[in-house]
């Protein structure tokens, strides 16, 4: 299929392999969507890639982003992510209309070959077929056009901004800033009986805005007068700022228009350094609507269908986006007038220069050819062949499921670097990733369906680089298919799972490995050797100093992620056991006791008593510095004892061991994938197993279950 997407702030068409129907979600077959030019600027950037990687560089978050990498992967590691990431193609988009060709399970009051608008970015994308929640799912009305509809997400952020204006019938509104919002703002107001006057600097707007029932419009500069002249000096009752601004002044001017006890509704992106004056003197009150409504970057609504019951929540993200459809069914809406420039796919990037240039477009459409809910198209190919070499005589054949930051910073370069192995396929639920990254690395094909590669013969094994709640499901179904299996940490969210895993890949006679990666560092593997010296029990001491991670992040969900213990701490729960040959015969912990849930939920110090009498202190904290070195180990038994510091440097203390210094930080995930293909040859034994990944996992349940958690 064809998919617009972005690299380096310019825009470009790709075939890529069309998205899989998943639970709760449809699959569109797209007939138009919408380019606004407020949103969608965020893609782009007028200095082309020199000046989309330094937009992105002077991003706070994003520096903090890097920060985090360094304390995790080293300065190499750090770059090849920052690179990989900077320069990945993006899809913009996030408003679509056209018609469902395919229903995942759990997708309740839709049909195939309903007519549909959809919302979302990452969802809603310029693509010829997208995977849509049913939540960001509305019906198309009959008389509605796909044209009309397409403008579903900018006229539910139009729809909110109202709302939260609460106007009444004949009140005074002051549009400021006649952009496409501006002009569907203005109109919603007309049709609730309320006076309209619109502003924007630019002269055909203003034109475009009074033609569509705005009482009077005028140039900034006129404003003040115009309202007093309006409102018999009262002042307006209220002003929607559509507006797009780095200066507060925008926001300043809109408190002076206001009459006391008037209202200020942010919908543009504006600055709000505000001055305390009229805010005061009239008690205004001030405040944003957020896009769509009620359910807009909440996952449970938007990605898991759970909606806010109607008792409570009248007005929903869904709702508004099916009641501005039925206005433009009812013609109190006209979206006809706004669209200057409609374009095939193929020529988007001429569309997206009309809405960008500056002029008098402010709306622009991509096109994909007819579209008939009576005769819905079958659902797309989701195989897509690239360029790479197929699998010679001898090469074992390999399928990478994923393609986040491990997968591409790590497992598929590592991979090419393996004699006598080839990659056959990568899969991921995004077509354009999985073309840019199977491409990338030299794939015979890839998909968005990880099964088909679960039936080629040519595939021996797979790396499943996924988030944390797939890892179930996709082992079992590879290990069901005859493939060798390397799971990323952890094995499963919870020991049964683990132990189903286990038992169907012992039935089946296939290797099961897990992504404890820290066991294969050149570093670790010489103070094991060290270690070896030491006789009888001992203290191990592991310090992971984890960083904070943003609350929403999916590593925090507790379905997606299960939390940062049973995600990332398993690695020095396993380490432990390794270091010391040996199994917990008891486990303790202690949370923080702090009213910070990130904190307290993030922080755990774990005491574990092995079966010969050793001991082993695992502490994991998120509320440190992410300046600080990430992880420390130190071992000490025998007289001797023995520093690890960040994979960095091995200081040996009463042993006859040398100190080491690492040139760069190697945590051995090339060592650990090169291991296991050797595995899956038959030239050594698998030494990380299913068996590790269960073990990691019951600690983590036992942790968290002593420190009081769930």
């Amino acid at each position: 299929m064809k998919q617009v997407l972005v690299k380096g702030g310019s825009v470009t068409v790709e075939e890529v392999p069309a998205p899989s129907v998943e639970p709760g979600t449809a699959v569109v077959r797209v007939a138009a969507s919408l380019i606004s030019s407020g949103t969608e600027s965020g893609f782009l950037s007028e200095g082309g890639t020199t000046g989309y990687l330094l937009k992105k560089a002077g991003d706070p978050l994003n520096i903090e982003k890097v920060k985090r990498k360094l304390a995790t992967v080293g300065v190499k590691g750090t770059l090849e992510l920052v690179r990989n990431k900077l320069l990945e193609f993006q899809a913009p988009g996030y408003s679509t209309a056209g018609v469902i060709v395919e229903l995942g399970p759990d997708t309740p009051l839709f049909r195939v070959g309903d007519r549909v608008a959809c919302s979302g970015v990452g969802y809603a994308c310029h693509a010829e077929y997208n995977v849509v929640p049913h939540q960001l799912l509305t019906p198309i009305p009959e008389n509605v056009s796909y044209d009309e509809a397409a403008f579903v997400s900018l006229g539910a952020i139009a729809v909110q901004g109202v709302r939260r204006a609460q106007p009444a019938f004949g009140e005074t509104f002051v549009v400021s800033g006649l952009g496409l919002v501006g002009q569907l703002v203005a109109q919603i107001l007309r049709a609730a009986g309320c006076h309209v006057i619109g502003c924007d600097p630019v002269a055909s707007r203003r034109a475009l805005a009074e033609t569509l029932g705005a009482e009077v419009v005028c140039a900034p500069e006129d404003l003040e007068q115009i309202v007093a002249e309006r409102t018999a000096g009262y002042g307006a009752d209220g002003v929607i700022v559509c507006a797009a601004s780095k200066n507060s002044t925008v926001a300043n001017q809109a408190l002076e228009l206001c009459r006391r006890k008037g209202r200020v509704v942010v919908v543009g992106a504006v600055g709000m350094h505000l001055e305390r004056g009229a805010l005061y003197a009239n008690e205004l009150d001030f405040m944003l609507s957020c896009s769509y409504g009620p359910g807009r970057y909440d996952r449970q609504y938007e990605e898991r269908g759970l909606d806010y019951p109607i008792g409570y929540v009248r007005w929903t993200q869904g709702r508004n986006m099916a009641e501005f459809l039925r206005m433009v069914d009812a013609e109190r809406v006209r979206v006809k007038a706004l669209i200057s420039v409609a374009e095939p796919v193929e020529r988007a990037e001429q569309a997206y220069a009309a809405v960008m240039g500056g002029g008098d477009t402010i709306a622009a459409l991509i096109r994909y050819g007819e579209v008939s809910g009576e005769a819905a198209p079958a659902p797309p190919p989701r195989v897509f062949a690239l360029q790479g070499k197929p699998k010679a005589g001898g090469e074992t054949g390999v399928a990478v499921i994923g393609t986040g930051a491990i997968a591409t910073g790590f497992h598929l370069p590592n991979l090419a670097r393996i004699p006598g192995c080839r990659l056959v396929a990568v899969a991921n639920r995004s077509g354009q990733k999985a073309k840019q990254w199977g491409g990338r690395f030299g794939a015979a094909y890839c998909t968005t369906d990880y099964r088909d590669i679960l039936k080629d013969a040519a595939v021996d094994a797979v790396i499943i680089a996924t988030r944390h709640h797939l890892h179930k499901e996709m082992a079992l179904a590879a290990i069901a298919a005859g493939k060798h299996v390397l799971v990323e940490k952890p094995l499963a969210l919870t020991v049964a799972d683990c132990d189903e895993i286990c038992d169907a890949a012992e039935k089946q006679g296939v290797l099961l490995a897990v992504g404890f990666n820290r066991r294969f560092a050149p570093l670790a593997v010489a103070a094991k050797e060290a270690l070896g010296r030491i006789a009888g029990v001992k203290t191990v001491v592991y310090r992971c100093n984890a960083g904070p991670l943003p609350a929403n992040h999916w590593a925090l969900d507790p379905v997606e992620g299960g939390g940062r213990i049973r995600g990332e701490a398993v690695h020095f729960f396993d380490f432990a056991r390794w270091m010391l040959d040996d199994d917990p015969v008891h486990i303790q912990a202690q949370r923080m006791d702090t009213d910070q849930a990130a904190y307290a939920n993030d922080s755990l110090t774990v005491l574990l008593r092995f079966a010969q009498g050793s001991l082993a202190t695992i502490v994991y904290t998120g509320a440190g510095s992410s300046a600080m070195d990430k992880e420390r180990v130190e071992v000490f038994g025998g007289g001797a004892s023995l520093v690890l510091d960040d994979f960095r440097t091995l200081s040996c203390y009463g042993l006859s061991a040398r100190n080491l210094k690492a040139r760069h930080v190697n945590k051995g995930l090339g060592e650990l994938l090169a291991h296991f293909i050797a595995a899956v040859k038959g030239r050594e034994t698998l030494s990380v197993t299913g068996l590790d990944g269960r073990w990691a996992t019951y600690i983590a349940e036992e942790a968290i279950r002593s420190a009081g958690g769930q």
